[in-house]
């Protein structure tokens, strides 16, 4: 099965993170480059988000109806046409250390959020215009199995292909068919010691 919509959506999210519109907006961190081949799985890994009771469900809900549900938040967007990418940024300005929030939508999700970026931040960092603070009404915030910043379980880990030793990172790969849709997931972690401090996931669909 071809790989080119995770492919496409990979260079998308890096777009995000390499081009640089100074104060206007905060686009996503890149995903990291891994020099392995990613863990091929069985099963697809990826869950809805939970921000608090909200639900998110990739390649589901859409930018629009999750910042009308928050009530907070910029919709901001980075390049043109079929390399554009939108998103909505939040910060967790309670969390230790204080992280953030990135919703994205690609030019082939059309409107709906198809990846989940989220980052520890650097002591000092704060709540933005850009990316405001998340109201308490929406956190905690983690996907529906428990996986998010700090640390990964055990059963997390069988369940990602990440080794039960430090490791810099890790990177999985699921491939599968829906009727006529063919469905890519990706998951990328970013560990210091045995903490995660970055969190790529991304869903998509395809005919």
């Amino acid at each position: 099965m071809q790989i080119r919509p995770l492919c496409r959506l990979s260079a998308l999210l890096l777009l995000g993170a390499t081009t640089a519109y100074a104060d206007t907006i905060v686009p996503p961190p890149a995903w990291p480059a891994i020099k392995d081949s990613p863990v091929v799985l069985a099963a697809d890994p990826v869950r809805p988000l939970l921000l608090g009771t909200l639900k998110v469900t990739l390649d589901g809900s859409s930018l629009m109806d999750v910042r009308q549900a928050i009530g907070v938040g910029v919709s901001q967007r980075q390049g043109k046409g079929t390399d554009s990418l939108d998103w909505l940024c939040y910060t967790i300005s309670d969390a230790a250390p204080m992280q953030r929030l990135w919703l994205t939508s690609s030019e082939l999700s059309r409107g709906r959020i198809d990846a989940v970026v989220a980052a520890d931040l650097a002591a000092g960092a704060a709540p933005s215009a850009q990316c405001p603070d998340l109201p308490p009404k929406f956190k905690p915030v983690r996907f529906d199995d428990g996986l998010w910043l700090g640390n990964v379980s055990a059963d997390q880990r069988k369940t990602l292909g990440i080794p039960n030793k430090p490791v810099p990172n890790s990177s999985s790969l699921f491939q599968g068919q829906s009727g006529s849709l063919q469905m890519v997931s990706s998951t990328v972690i970013e560990f210091r010691g045995s903490r995660a401090v970055s969190l790529h996931v991304a869903h998509s669909s395809q005919n």
